[in-house]
């Protein structure tokens, strides 16, 4: 950590670690060492962090809670600026009595703000409320289930600029594609400062509850749980037409028939042993869904680029949907 990194943070009280193992911050506990892990705790503080950063020519990352994020034992990065703490939002009425505008800040958690939505009885937020991750990583990755995005209710972001200006961005300008946006493409650069959203009241608040128990059943039925993993690896899978896949999905489809096993189970397994991944990757890929890979041990980091390999054997253009640091 150089001195005047470390004299500005001082002068503008900015929360900061130095030396940090990333291990003990990823989502995943996976990394090396960062030089220094800072900790803005609002919008203004980000603001004037990152501007600064810019201004001289300082490398930095930005993340959030890193769900999505596989980090490297390789990865030392010299500045990492974590917006968790970047999690306060307003909630104003709109022009119509049943509409509202939230304004969050970047590092607002989805799941609390889904969950304290629909009690407030917002629609369009439940099937969000056990979806991982910071509003701005949402907006990034173009993240959503169960019919439920951050994107679908966005209205404009606010988005610090290398230049050190702030621009406001509408939902079209980003340019979402499935899983995507102009930034994770890399086509926009920035820090996401505050995201504001489009709501209106739901006209069953009962119903809408309702949806948010089921969705979370069903991630507990046919996802893993949030430790030692990222969710989906990939983001658009097309299963390849050939005679492993087909003889894999016969196979799936008859057992479960028959209660040998879950049909995701038996999927697994029929791809594994059929693409002769069986006796490596057993273990680190998910039962609940083969698009899942389980950081269980120190092995992880060595098997995920077989992990990576067997997928793409299995699938068209696999496109991965976590990000890696390297």
């Amino acid at each position: 950590m150089n001195q005047a990194l470390k004299t500005f943070l001082d002068t503008s009280h900015i929360e900061y670690e130095t030396e940090v193992a990333l291990s003990q911050k990823t989502w995943i506990k996976t990394g090396g060492t960062c030089g220094c892990w800072i900790i803005p705790h609002n919008v203004t503080q980000l603001t004037e962090l990152c501007r600064w950063l810019y201004q001289e020519k300082q490398k930095f990352e930005v993340v959030g809670q890193t769900s999505n994020i596989f980090f490297h034992s390789t990865c030392n990065p010299a500045i990492v600026v974590c917006t968790t703490r970047v999690n306060d939002y307003t909630v104003l009425a709109g022009s119509a009595s049943n509409t509202a505008t939230v304004t969050c800040g970047c590092g607002v958690n989805v799941m609390r703000l889904s969950k304290d939505l629909l009690e407030k009885g917002y629609a369009g937020v439940c099937g969000l409320t056990s979806l991982p991750g910071t509003v701005a990583s949402a907006v990034v990755g173009n993240a959503g289930c169960f019919k439920c995005s951050i994107t679908a209710l966005l209205l404009s972001l606010d988005c610090l600029l290398p230049d050190g200006t702030v621009k406001t961005y509408s939902r079209e300008e980003l340019r979402l594609s499935q899983r995507s946006s102009a930034f994770k493409r890399g086509e926009l650069e920035g820090v996401i400062l505050t995201v504001r959203l489009h709501l209106e009241k739901a006209a069953d608040v009962e119903d809408e509850k309702r949806k948010a128990e089921r969705s979370t059943q069903w991630r507990k039925r046919n996802q893993e749980g949030p430790a030692k993993n990222l969710g989906s690896t990939f983001a658009v899978l097309k299963m390849r037409k050939n005679l492993r896949n087909i003889t894999a999905f016969c196979i799936a489809h008859i057992g479960s028939k028959l209660r040998i096993g879950s049909y995701r189970r038996l999927l697994k397994q029929g791809l594994l042993r059929l693409y002769g991944y069986h006796g490596s990757l057993n273990a680190y890929v998910s039962d609940k869904n083969v698009n899942t890979f389980v950081w269980r041990d120190e092995q992880a980091e060595r098997m995920f680029p077989i992990y990576k390999e067997m997928m793409n054997k299995i699938y068209n253009h696999a496109t991965l949907e976590i990000e890696e640091k390297t």
